[in-house]
């Protein structure tokens, strides 16, 4: 730019050595669309744990700290859920400054990494470490009670009848507790913890493959992180803590075949990865269908791509094609029952979504319980804070990783166009573009039903999230600085991405509160439910019908070993009966036609609205109550006289009504005779 000045020489001269860059090549700076914007430049260090040691010794004094938080937050004290969240941070922050750094090596990385994911599991056992607390592992729970006790795989179970049919974890767990004679509780964290260790190794390599980088693939291993599913989400007793890592390491797989110099070897590893798409198909099913997207993408891009061997791109759309064929007919097999739970709320999610675009009044409000408690005010900040930065680093890495992943080093395949088939890893161009579904996940954690949706959505994204923030950190952010500040100010913006993750998925209530918790899934897990469930198991004896609320159900299938009516086993939603506030006609053929013979009613439920929204199924009822269930209402079956009251223990009560269905018979009959 030229600058016209009159007047001293001397200033002119001054002048002249500013220098004002153009917008244009300063937003192709930001953006990456050149070639010299998009250069990772790796460090050369020898290999070495190098200070690996102390961050363990560091993350080890974390534990503790999170271990008495979570001892004060069972003695009711204030400060015990910022405690927890801050061991968190400890464990993260020093050793993601270390990975960061340039100056680390490969070896240190690597160990960075195992050690950290191995303290974030020893957080989730600190948080509950001595039983199963959330509401998905009861689900799985009763699946693998049913295999280990009849010795046999597809049992039914009301409380999620899918999970019998993709029965992976469950076949795991239960080989170990029979071999070991481990407890289910135990042979479960042994699974998940190996299951936790195996993602971030597979990851890191996966990440290194593709981008030549253990730098890269390091600092995109500390993104996964800060999904919302990691912490404890996907460490829960549940099959998606298996398929996720399995889908890692059927990735890992085909890009390992895609550089292979053996043609027999190639093959080798095409097989594996074929075994690992079937074992996967048969553990989750939406993992199944992503890694499905994935190859198929995958396999496109392959032909794509100038310079594939003919070779790679027949066994590219051989992997593509059973990753297609196995998990539709596994489906197939087991009755596709995946779409009776999956498509409401996918639907329920979209109509919802479709309200809020047209300006409807949003149907969750952000930071806001269902029972009207606001979150901290720091968990909000930090909570906006970290979606920012995962935004700017999208911004900053998108286009600077399509150009990072040309073939050539000197030239970019963003312009000229002859120039965009000329990728090297087909498999990170899909990595890239699976970003985009991130802004969607957000769109749907602003709704009610779709939360979830945008909750598997988010944690499914992060596969491409990570290694695109990570290229954008390596590539203009940090570089080849060796500059400790800066990159602990990147460590700590890396460190608000994960704490938003956490409180996004668990917010105050991460760890469990001292008192109980009206339907609010961990937080209503206690002894008295337990013994009552067991009481039931002792007295009643086992496989009982009953009808019970969302929390007691889970107890009485686990504890209890009974079976309970739901509406996902025969869409007969029986908590009609125990909520409406009369017995009538309508409510005992309800409860008769379901073959319900024990109505478990929790007086607790008339103390206080539900913590996750609903008391029973979460059917249309059931979601629109503005205050507690009255206690007439649950104590109705008092007054009938073909009805016992086989159990109280003063908040819990237990109806016998077998006699129910048998004096319907009876009349019946007789009215056939007089008739």
């Amino acid at each position: 730019m030229t600058i016209a000045i009159d007047g001293d020489p001397d200033r002119v001269g001054r002048l002249k050595r500013f220098y004002i860059p153009r917008l244009d090549l300063w937003i192709a700076a930001f953006l990456g669309l050149r070639r010299k914007d998009s250069v990772v430049r790796d460090v050369s260090v020898a290999s070495s744990l190098g200070l690996s040691p102390l961050f363990a010794f560091i993350s080890s004094c974390a534990l503790v700290l999170a271990a008495e938080a979570a001892n004060a937050n069972r003695l009711g004290d204030g400060w015990a859920v910022s405690g927890f969240y801050a061991a968190i941070a400890m464990i993260f922050l020093p050793a993601a400054a270390r990975i960061i750094h340039p100056a680390a090596s490969r070896l240190e990385r690597l160990s960075l990494i195992v050690t950290m994911t191995s303290a974030f599991f020893l957080v989730r056992v600190i948080r509950a470490p001595v039983a199963f607390i959330d509401h998905d592992e009861f689900l799985h729970w009763a699946t693998v009670n049913d295999i280990i006790e009849a010795g046999r795989l597809f049992l039914p179970n009301p409380l999620l009848p899918v999970s019998p049919l993709y029965p992976g974890l469950e076949i795991i767990t239960s080989a170990l507790v029979n071999l070991s004679g481990l407890s289910v509780f135990a042979a479960g964290l042994v699974v998940l913890a190996v299951a936790r260790i195996m993602l971030m190794l597979a990851m890191f390599l996966l990440f290194e493959k593709i981008t030549d980088s253990s730098r890269i693939a390091s600092i995109a291993c500390l993104i996964y992180m800060g999904s919302s599913a990691f912490l404890l989400f996907d460490v829960h007793y549940s099959y998606e803590s298996l398929a996720i890592p399995m889908l890692a390491a059927v990735l890992l797989s085909s890009e390992n075949r895609s550089v292979e110099g053996d043609r027999v070897a190639s093959w080798r590893t095409v097989f594996v990865t074929i075994v690992l798409i079937a074992a996967l198909a048969t553990t989750h099913h939406l993992t199944s269908y992503f890694c499905m997207v994935l190859l198929c993408i995958t396999a496109v891009m392959e032909c794509l791509r100038r310079g594939a061997s003919d070779m790679r791109k027949r066994q590219a759309i051989l992997l593509a094609f059973v990753a297609v064929v196995v998990p539709l007919a596994w489906s197939k097999i087991v009755g596709n029952p995946a779409s009776n739970y999956i498509l409401p709320v996918l639907a329920g999610g979209l109509q919802e979504v479709a309200q809020l675009v047209l300006g409807s009044n949003a149907t969750r409000q952000l930071f806001v319980s269902d029972t009207g408690a606001l979150a901290p005010l720091w968990q909000r900040y930090v909570t906006m804070a970290g979606v920012a930065l995962i935004c700017l680093g999208l911004l900053t890495g998108f286009l600077r990783s399509l150009v990072f992943n040309g073939q050539r080093r000197d030239v970019s395949i963003l312009w000229p166009p002859t120039r965009w088939r000329r990728w090297r890893s087909s498999l990170l161009v899909v990595l890239i573009l699976i970003t985009l579904a991130y802004p969607v996940s957000i769109i749907f954690r602003l709704t009610r039903s779709g939360w979830e949706i945008g909750n598997r959505i988010g944690s499914l994204s992060f596969f491409g999230v990570a290694i695109v923030v990570a290229i954008a950190i390596v590539a203009f952010w940090d570089g080849a600085s060796r500059s400790w500040v800066r990159a602990t100010v990147l460590a700590a913006a890396a460190t608000m991405v994960l704490l938003a993750g956490v409180i996004s998925s668990e917010g105050p209530r991460i760890l469990v509160p001292s008192g109980y918790e009206v339907s609010s899934d961990s937080s209503s897990i206690e002894p008295m439910g337990i013994s009552a469930a067991k009481w039931t198991r002792e007295w009643l004896g086992r496989d009982q019908r009953f009808s019970a609320d969302r929390i007691n159900r889970l107890l009485l299938s686990t504890y209890g070993r009974q079976k309970v009516a739901t509406t996902l086993e025969n869409w007969r939603d029986t908590s009609i009966a125990i909520t409406a506030s009369d017995f009538g006609p309508i409510e005992r053929n309800l409860l008769i036609d379901a073959g319900v013979g024990f109505v478990m009613v929790d007086l607790r439920m008339t103390t206080d609205l539900p913590g996750v929204g609903v008391y029973f199924d979460g059917g249309a009822q059931d979601r629109n109550y503005m205050r507690p269930l009255p206690s007439s209402s649950l104590l109705k079956f008092n007054s009938k006289l073909d009805i016992d009251r086989n159990f109280d223990n003063g908040f819990m009560v237990i109806f016998d009504i077998e006699r129910l269905g048998k004096t319907s018979q009876s009349s019946r009959r007789t009215g056939g005779d007089l008739q």
